[in-house]
């Protein structure tokens, strides 16, 4: 307490002297560090050349290590992290950090070969078999006028009212990394898509390799280029009449997989495949859908009856609010006499189709009702990594304007995905981590950098997590090294 003439002034916190001393978050640098080493991205990426500036590896390493915590990526916030001369000299960087502008550029031009270099390295280095791949497709928004590839079309984010890229994302099953991103513009269909994701894997895939994709990529002429290029696929289907006359010309005819899940086997076109599935969970999972639309209906309808006995206008909602039309609305109650628990059944069976709980899997391989099931509810690996992108490496939003920008940015954001792919891939117990959490734990490994008085500075490492010992393959915190750019790093060893 701080008193002054017998009388109690408050609660004075004491608080040193000003000083220059710099603390940094150097946890996401450790782990681009060490990824862009071990798979050569940064001999590869400093072979784009560039006259003057500084190398664009380090420059993209600054760029992936901040979008791993930043919400967006923005040369402006970049600049704010990076104006103290010791979290500059941290990154190795000399130039003006706008030239990270030039950078997202080039290395958008080179997109394709940047992603082909990593999934040439995972293969080649790393084992990494590709013996089935999931192929998924998303929409990215921009806060920016539409233009080139930049347009308007269907928002997964429910956001219509913004231009989008849509993006296309290749996983492999058994290591779970990401082994091909495609970017085309937001108004391409996820089944035009198709050719572009599919054509930049195909190099990598074995002669036996399985492609798995949802329904909205799904066309005759996708499936009849897999089965000429001779790759297996499971993909799933929307029923149609043909399965309504089916299913019920075999009402007798599922066969039992669990207390769940049972199936029929129907022969598709051209000798493939066709399964349809019944859950059990799924269909009362619809059906509790309808039950909660009925009764929200039920009780829009009373209230609506209500404001009309007593001689009210109805909300604008069950009304034309437009001053230029004259519209006459009429409006009829015909559940008569029902009690609210009858006419919420009333209205269920009308929404009931039949089709609840059923769905179809399609294949042009020979595999059974099991294995088809275990490899489509496998695809959520992508569904996932898609998530890691939207929430936990928060790629937008973004406000690039040029195609070559435009493809850097989702660049940038997938090799941050890649760099805590790879963690996850190669240290297994960190496999069940998700992306937010990993981006929390190497937030929290710092650096301060100390200036002394003698004009020396001295450097101080702190929290080291298990995650940060794991990139430096030490068990305990050996001595940082003493000067930025010699290596603190061990590379990955599988």
């Amino acid at each position: 307490m701080y008193r002054r003439e017998g009388k109690t002034d408050g609660i004075r916190a004491k608080i040193p002297r000003p000083n220059d001393n710099a603390t940094m978050r150097m946890g996401n640098k450790a782990l681009a560090d060490a990824v862009f080493a071990s798979t050569g991205l940064d001999v590869f990426l400093d072979g784009l050349k560039r006259d003057q500036g500084d190398s664009v590896a380090k420059e993209v390493i600054a760029l992936v290590a901040n979008s791993m915590e930043m919400t967006g990526l923005s040369v402006n916030r970049l600049d704010r992290v990076l104006e103290s001369d010791a979290v500059r000299a941290e990154y190795s960087l000399t130039a003006d950090a706008r030239s990270v502008y030039r950078t997202v550029e080039r290395i958008g031009r080179g997109s394709d070969d940047i992603v082909r270099h990593l999934g040439s390295v995972l293969k080649e280095t790393y084992g990494v078999g590709m013996g089935t791949v999931f192929m998924d497709w998303t929409s990215m928004y921009f806060e920016a006028p539409a233009g080139g590839i930049v347009r308007f079309g269907y928002s997964r984010d429910h956001r219509p009212d913004r231009p989008q890229v849509t993006v296309g994302l290749s996983i492999d099953k058994a290591s779970g990394m990401p082994v091909g991103l495609t970017v085309m513009p937001g108004n391409i269909l996820d089944v035009t898509h198709f050719e572009e994701t599919f054509g930049q894997i195909r190099p990598l895939l074995p002669d036996d390799a399985m492609v798995v994709f949802d329904n909205g990529a799904y066309s005759k002429d996708n499936a009849a280029l897999l089965d000429r290029e001779g790759y297996g696929f499971v993909t799933r289907q929307q029923l149609n009449a043909s399965d309504d006359r089916f299913v019920a010309a075999h009402a007798d005819g599922w066969a039992r997989l669990d207390d769940n899940m049972s199936f029929m086997l129907a022969k598709g076109n051209l000798g493939r495949k066709r399964f349809i599935f019944r859950s059990e969970k799924l269909k009362n999972d619809v059906l509790a859908r309808y039950r909660r639309k009925a009764e929200r209906d039920y009780g829009e309808m009373t209230e609506l009856r209500a404001a009309l006995d007593k001689g009210k206008r109805p909300r604008k909602k069950h009304r034309n609010s437009n001053c230029f039309v004259d519209t006459r609305l009429q409006y009829q109650f015909p559940i008569g006499e029902m009690t609210r628990e009858e006419a919420v059944e009333h209205a269920v069976r009308h929404m009931t189709s039949g089709r609840e709980g059923l769905f179809v899997l399609l294949t042009n391989r020979e595999l059974t009702a099991p294995k088809v099931l275990e490899t489509y509810r496998s695809r959520n690996a992508a569904e996932t990594a898609f998530r890691d992108l939207k929430h936990g490496i928060n790629w937008r939003p973004a406000r690039c304007t040029s195609p070559d920008a435009v493809r850097g940015r989702v660049l940038i954001s997938f090799l941050a995905l890649f760099c805590m792919s790879m963690l996850r891939f190669l240290r297994p117990e960190f496999r069940t981590k998700t992306a937010e959490s990993i981006s929390e734990e190497l937030g929290s490994f710092a650096l301060t950098v100390e200036e002394r008085g003698d004009g020396t500075k001295r450097r101080i490492w702190s929290n080291f997590t298990p995650i940060i010992r794991s990139i430096l393959g030490r068990k305990a915190p050996d001595p940082a090294p003493k000067a930025p750019g010699t290596g603190p790093l061990d590379r990955f060893n599988r």
